[in-house]
């Protein structure tokens, strides 16, 4: 049991320190905070760690409307950057949307309030079934799972209708995978719902329906993970890449430099556009040595060789190419 719940949370774990990493070369924040956000319920919500942290809060079960507040949000916030990303959000001017959050947060202040009248001594990792006898736990119970149903199921229809016309394989595989988690989701809500029920009623609920829902919560998280970490591993790949190519521009150029950097020409140039010779491989350095080049070829063009030209040109090339903006952002802002 305590893998389909530390499995999921590493998983959400990973794709945080990726979005981490990518702030370095200069991503959005993006999915970041949402991610992290469900990461935090995922890993809280591990046995272990819940009844230690409860007991640092009292033994109240506090810390379960804490994780319902923290899966919810980030659930609901990474669905909004899923619309957002698909366009959908744009087709109603972000009605539906608008709603989902509302109903997050009048579903937040339900909860806060139900489980604030309810007495809940004693930490419980199996909370529905500890305080099913108490007529505030299934109302405070099933608002969470109908609000994450709602959002889950919503975004999941939305993935599956959007425009494919212009992405990317790695942003339709990503959104394929979340989808499925959508799917799973609201499987699991379903059946969270149904042991709410049985609970309340007093019917004890078989354990192959609980190990189902555990399973599917599981998968739920696995698929959310993976679908956000394949494209934001694929422009990690493609930003090494682009590193590469750039270092190796810069290494063709820099002879080329260095050579004009000895004529009159070049020296003036050098010294107007603050131009320097340290081996580094930023762009601001590739654009700066492009265009000191451009202009003493424009003004002395016999002082480049054939050669030299066709090495300037194919650079030149390239970062016009890659200056082009894509149609549509990996998953919801950078």
């Amino acid at each position: 049991m305590i893998t389909l719940q530390m499995l999921p949370a590493a998983a959400l774990w990973t794709v945080v320190i990726i979005r981490l990493v990518g702030l370095r070369f200069g991503w959005k924040p993006g999915i970041l905070p949402g991610m992290a956000a469900v990461a935090v319920g995922a890993t809280l919500n591990i046995d272990q760690i819940y009844v230690f942290v409860d007991s640092l809060l009292g033994e109240r079960n506090l810390l379960n409307l804490i994780v319902h507040l923290f899966m919810g949000a980030g659930m609901t916030e990474l669905s909004r950057l899923l619309l957002k990303a698909t366009g959908r959000s744009d087709d109603d001017g972000g009605r539906h949307m608008k709603a989902l959050i509302g109903m997050g947060i009048v579903m937040a202040v339900i909860q806060t309030a139900l489980l604030l009248v309810s007495d809940t001594p004693g930490s419980a990792t199996n909370f529905t079934d500890a305080f099913a006898s108490i007529p505030t736990i299934a109302p405070y119970q099933a608002s969470f799972f109908a609000w994450i149903g709602v959002v889950l199921g919503y975004t999941g229809v939305a993935c599956l209708r959007r425009d494919k016309s212009g992405e990317s394989r790695e942003f339709g595989r990503g959104l394929g995978v979340v989808s499925a988690g959508c799917g799973a989701g609201v499987g699991a809500v379903l059946m969270k719902m149904l042991l709410i029920g049985l609970e309340y009623s007093g019917v004890e609920a078989s354990f192959a329906l609980y190990i189902g829902y555990r399973v599917l919560i599981a998968l739920t998280l696995l698929c959310f993970a993976a679908g956000f970490a394949v494209p934001s591993s694929a422009r990690m790949k493609t930003a090494a890449a682009a590193r590469r190519r750039r270092a190796g521009d810069l290494d063709a150029l820099r002879p080329i430099v260095r050579r004009l950097a000895t004529t009159d020409e070049g020296k003036r140039a050098m010294d107007a556009a603050n131009v320097s010779l340290n081996a580094r491989t930023s762009k601001t350095q590739l654009y700066r040595w492009f265009i000191l080049i451009g202009d003493i070829r424009v003004l002395r063009p016999g002082l480049l060789s054939p050669e030299e030209v066709h090495v300037i040109d194919e650079i030149g090339t390239r970062i016009e190419d890659n200056g082009t903006p894509a149609r549509r952002e990996v998953i919801a802002g950078g």
